[in-house]
């Protein structure tokens, strides 16, 4: 895990090309001090940045709808009450500077015979791709990056869309797994420094955490394959998935959140949801050790308090720069060895029968939720004296007959803090308090919900003006539920 400069980034967004149907495309002439060509390593770095950042766009409000988060009163308190959600910013991200650049580095680096590049940026395009459609449903893919020849792209199912991300993947693999690159990766592959058997555990990943959202559809069946994923995956915290940042590309929580928190623009902050799953409130004396690396109340000598989701009011802690996910120069983490043993403890877990409310399973589902609980605080920092007490105490080491999905959500949802994953958790277990005992619906609900959370986020504007007609096809309400949650 590489830290970046800002020569990758300035040099590769030359490189945007016209996106049909997403934002208005670029007029590029003939303008011979344009640079009429990029290079493979000039591409992949901002590639790879706004992967991250769209990580950072969406999080800041899929935190909220995963109640990690809360919005105050002067923050994104529509989107926290469950009202016209849009998150805009994260859909150009993605589109322009995410799929678009990596449209064009597959097609480049395939014509150089470059396999390498074209295996880790369709990783890139699988990830980028599941951020969209695990937070829209359908959105333009097959169709999209024709510029001028195609300006009103259709929709593509998430069924379908979920074929092309296990395509990507497989795809991917075949690339990586050749001998010879023309062009290979070094610096700037600012995630794994072009270590290409660190990318195949990252295809094999994404496979994993694809395969896990589809249980409510195949069972078993999506259980068992999603464990075998895991087994091809990260085998450790130093294979995880991030963009790192430094004192020059400020990391985007510290930037957008910890220096507003700083100067008293307050945004968001940790939510009461979260916070007492830690703070011995829900889980009766057992307090979590990693409260202090995600939430900071300063010198307040009270228990830890989040914010009531929809109110902005209640709590005593923000995040601020003193927190792991918020310094200069932490990562963004965007898939986690941790997140592969919560996978595998879940997935065990449903192949011998589990249930939302069952309770025991095998001795590995029970090893693979501790190792996620284990990996995490050793990801933040946690001392080891700290976290053995956790991971001792009778609330947490239940053993593997009481182990429940309850203790495996639970602590899956601490884990991926701040990641648009838990949402898909979240909306997957359908915001259940057998399953998130503290959950609610938040305060001053949307009332055109009729009681029911919020599944997905409306289009932006733009794109109802510009493709109209397709996007009508395709617009569903905030409360209907995702393909592979039905």
């Amino acid at each position: 895990m590489l830290q970046f400069s800002k020569r990758y980034i300035s040099i590769g967004l030359l490189a945007l090309l016209p996106l049909a149907g997403c934002d208005s495309f670029l007029d590029v002439n003939d303008d011979p001090t344009r640079a009429s060509a990029v290079s493979s390593d000039a591409l992949l770095t901002p590639i790879q940045v706004s992967t991250g950042d769209a990580h950072y766009q969406l999080g800041l409000y899929t935190s909220l709808f995963a109640q990690q988060l809360a919005a105050y009163t002067s923050g994104p308190q529509l989107f926290d009450r469950h009202i016209d959600a849009r998150i805009n910013t994260a859909w150009n991200t993605i589109y322009l500077n995410s799929l678009n650049n990596a449209n064009l580095l597959v097609e480049q680096a395939s014509a150089e015979g470059s396999a390498h590049y074209v295996g880790i940026v369709k990783v890139l395009q699988a990830l980028n791709l599941g951020l969209l459609t695990d937070t829209w449903g359908a959105v333009p893919f097959s169709e999209a990056f024709q510029g001028p020849q195609e300006l009103t792209p259709s929709y593509d199912q998430q069924e379908q869309l979920y074929g092309t991300i296990n395509r990507l993947l497989d795809e991917a693999l075949v690339e990586l797994q050749k001998p010879t690159s023309t062009v290979r990766p070094a610096g700037d592959d600012i995630i794994y420094g072009g270590n290409i058997s660190k990318w195949v555990k990252a295809a094999n990943a994404l496979k994993a955490r694809y395969a896990i959202h589809l249980v409510e559809k195949n069972g078993a069946a999506a259980a068992n394959q999603a464990l075998a994923s895991v087994a091809q995956a990260f085998t450790g915290n130093a294979d995880d998935m991030l963009v790192m940042y430094n004192d020059r590309n400020l990391n985007p929580w510290h930037r957008g959140v910890a220096i507003g928190t700083t100067t008293g623009n307050f945004i968001v902050a940790p939510s009461q949801t979260l916070i007492n799953l830690m703070n011995g409130v829900a889980y009766s004396g057992l307090v979590d050790p990693r409260l202090p690396y995600l939430a900071d109340k300063g010198t307040s000598t009270a228990n830890y308090a989040g914010y009531r989701n929809g109110q902005g009011s209640g709590g005593n802690t923000n995040i601020t720069a003193n927190t792991f996910y918020a310094k200069q120069g932490s990562p963004v983490l965007m898939v986690t060895y941790s997140e592969m043993k919560f996978i595998e403890a879940e997935a065990r877990f449903i192949a011998n029968g589990g249930t939302r409310t069952s309770r025991g399973s095998t001795a590995e589902a029970y090893a693979a939720y501790l190792a996620g609980i284990k990996a995490h605080m050793e990801r933040l920092g946690v001392p080891t004296a700290e976290m053995n007490a956790y991971l001792n105490d009778p609330k947490v080491a239940v053993g593997a007959g009481n182990l429940t999905l309850e203790l495996i959500m639970k602590e899956k949802l601490i884990a991926l803090y701040l990641n648009p994953e838990a949402w898909v958790d979240v909306r997957r277990y359908d915001y259940s308090t057998n399953i998130y005992p503290t959950m609610e619906l938040p305060a001053e609900h949307n009332p055109a919900l009729n009681g029911q959370f919020i599944r997905r986020v409306l289009y932006p504007e733009s794109e109802g003006a510009r493709n109209s007609e397709e996007v009508s096809k395709v617009t569903k309400g905030l409360a209907e539920k995702m393909w592979w949650d039905q």
